[in-house]
C-alpha cells in the first residue's frame, strides 16, 4: 500500500474516533469541557427541548395495555447540567464548572411499564446492564403508573412507574441495556447506544 493511502486512512480512523469520542456519554464530574458544552446547550436553547431529549427515549411496544405504551427513559448528568443551565438566572459557564466539576452526579432512568389494570406494585424485575454486567442501582422507587389523558383527566393505574438511580462513575459509553420482567410473564428489553448520546 502505498504511503499517502496508509496516512490517509489512519487520518481518517483518527477522525472517526476522535468523533464518536466527543458524541459519547461523559462523565461530567470530570470535564470541565462537557460541563461547559451542557452549559451552553442549556441556556442556548432556554432548557431541554423535546428535539434534545428524543434521542434519551425509547418506546417499548412490547409491553402494552390497552393504548398505553410502555416507555424507558434516560437522564444522563449532562442533561442535568444543561436542564439547570437552561433555568438558572444570572448564571455562567463558570459558575456551572465551579457547581458541578469534581462532584458526584447520578444517573437516572426513568421507566413508565403498563401491562395490566390495578397492577402490583414492587412486582416488575428489573436488570440493568453493560458490558455483560449487572449494574446495581444507588436507589430505586416504584409507584402506580396512571396514563394522563388530558391535562385534568387520567386512567385508572394500570402498570408501574419506576425511578433507578447510578453512580455516573458506574456508568460508560458501552450499550446500555434495560431488561424488564413483569408479574405476568411479558418480557421487553430495551437498548441505548451511550456513544451517541452525552
Amino acid at each position: 500500500m502505498p504511503q499517502k493511502t496508509s496516512t490517509r486512512i489512519h487520518t481518517c480512523w483518527l477522525a472517526l474516533l476522535l468523533a464518536f469520542s466527543v458524541n459519547a456519554y461523559d462523565d461530567i464530574p470530570h470535564s470541565a469541557s462537557a460541563i461547559r458544552d451542557a452549559y451552553f446547550l442549556g441556556a442556548r436553547q432556554g432548557g431541554l427541548t423535546p428535539d434534545i431529549l428524543a434521542p434519551y427515549a425509547h418506546w417499548i411496544p412490547e409491553l402494552k395495555e390497552g393504548t398505553c405504551t410502555s416507555q424507558a427513559r434516560l437522564e444522563t448528568p449532562f442533561l442535568q447540567v444543561a436542564d439547570y443551565a437552561g433555568k438558572a438566572v444570572n448564571y455562567s459557564a463558570q459558575n456551572a464548572v465551579e457547581e458541578f466539576y469534581g462532584k458526584q452526579m447520578v444517573f437516572r432512568v426513568y421507566l413508565d411499564i403498563c401491562y395490566k389494570p390495578n397492577a402490583p406494585l414492587n412486582a416488575i424485575k428489573i436488570k440493568v446492564l453493560q458490558n455483560k454486567k449487572e449494574i446495581m442501582p444507588l436507589s430505586a422507587e416504584s409507584s402506580p403508573y396512571i396514563p394522563r389523558v388530558t391535562e385534568l383527566a387520567t386512567l385508572p393505574p394500570n402498570g408501574e412507574q419506576l425511578h433507578l438511580e447510578f453512580k455516573s462513575s458506574q456508568i460508560d459509553s458501552s450499550p446500555f441495556t434495560i431488561r424488564i420482567d413483569t408479574p405476568d410473564n411479558q418480557h421487553a428489553e430495551v437498548d441505548f447506544d451511550l456513544q451517541s448520546l452525552r
